[in-house]
């Protein structure tokens, strides 16, 4: 091998370790932001005067689609700074229980992504997933 080529592979291997430090800093790791959404009630409540006792055949409190939706949305914009985030979509039905999951599918720059919802609390928090 000539002088010349052992000098060139030797400053690319130089170039590299110097490019390598200068990336030292971690990627960001991919963030949830907690939104506070005011739950509906379930109007599905039956009472029972026999026995003084009431009894409910609904889930419970549910979240709103519609207003999760916006605010899903405000998140990935706000927080997530994507641009061109179009229709999100939320399931109906979704009862607020700690802990419970379920996903809402949004289109970000034309492509259908999925967001995954982690419900924090019984008062309606939720966590906001980053879009995969």
């Amino acid at each position: 091998m000539s002088r010349r080529a052992v000098a060139t592979v030797g400053l690319c291997c130089a170039a590299f370790a110097v490019l390598s430090a200068c990336s030292d800093t971690p990627a960001p790791a991919p963030a949830t932001k907690t939104v506070t959404v005011p739950p509906t009630t379930s109007t599905s409540v039956t009472t029972s005067t026999s026995g003084g006792s009431s009894s409910s055949s609904a889930p419970g409190r549910v979240f709103d689609p519609r207003t999760m939706q916006a605010d899903v949305k405000k998140v990935l914009t706000e927080t997530y700074q994507l641009r061109d985030v179009g229709d999100v979509l939320c399931p109906a039905n979704q009862t607020v229980k700690d802990g419970s999951t379920f996903s809402c599918t949004v289109q970000v720059g034309g492509e259908g992504k999925t967001v995954t919802i982690t419900v924090t609390g019984e008062d309606g928090r939720y966590e906001v997933g980053a879009p995969g």
